[in-house]
């Protein structure tokens, strides 16, 4: 308990990455590979569906993302996320998230909000799980939510970009590298608060 205790207090949101590191994208995936297939889902329905994206992809990549929120932020938003976004392009590569709304549909019975809610709790356990696994190998990450939108189509260029199926809904990205500044310090409310015996 203490090893597991230890990972979720070193994992942060690691805005300054980069790629001084040894720890390479077919590393992370291999780490991958052993922990994804544990995440939980809804009726064992298993729709999440994980990328890892690297060195000239990785690029591309958020060049894409970067277009198309330079397009849709306000210039407040834009120059406050214009650094993490940035930071990711030239970082060691990115986690992107996925659901596999042909696995939804047919592993989760009931109406499509009960989906939705499922989905997302198991995208959400898969998020975590994935940023366990990049701090136990050393490396800094966060999480966004850029270009989400798979029913206005926002996600499309990355599906394509990428030659993934068209049924997969992106979720978000975790771009990881090298730790290049210590994480912002974190307030945290009064345990009694968050947990509560009755």
């Amino acid at each position: 308990m203490s090893d597991f205790k230890d990972l979720l207090t070193k994992r942060r949101s690691h805005y300054a990455i980069g790629a001084n590191t040894d720890v390479t994208a077919s590393d992370v995936t291999a780490a991958l590979n052993e922990v994804i297939p544990t995440v939980p889902s809804a009726f064992n329905s298993q729709g999440v569906r994980v990328v890892v994206v690297s060195g000239e992809k990785n690029q591309q990549l958020w060049d894409l993302i970067k277009g198309v929120q330079t397009e849709v932020l306000d210039a407040g938003t834009l120059n406050y996320m214009t650094p993490i976004m940035d930071g990711a392009r030239e970082a060691v590569g990115t986690i992107l998230f996925f659901e596999d709304r042909d696995a939804v549909e047919a592993g989760i019975p009931g109406n499509p909000e009960r989906r939705s809610v499922y989905k997302n709790h198991e995208s959400a356990n898969a998020q975590l799980t994935a940023w366990l696994a990049l701090t136990e190998l050393g490396l800094g990450a966060n999480l966004q939510h850029f270009n989400i939108g798979y029913e206005q189509g926002f996600d499309a260029a990355i599906r394509e970009l990428l030659d993934l199926p068209e049924a997969w809904e992106l979720v978000a990205e975790m771009p990881f590298g090298s730790i290049e500044a210590p994480a912002a310090e974190k307030e945290v409310i009064a345990v009694e608060e968050q947990v509560i015996l009755k």
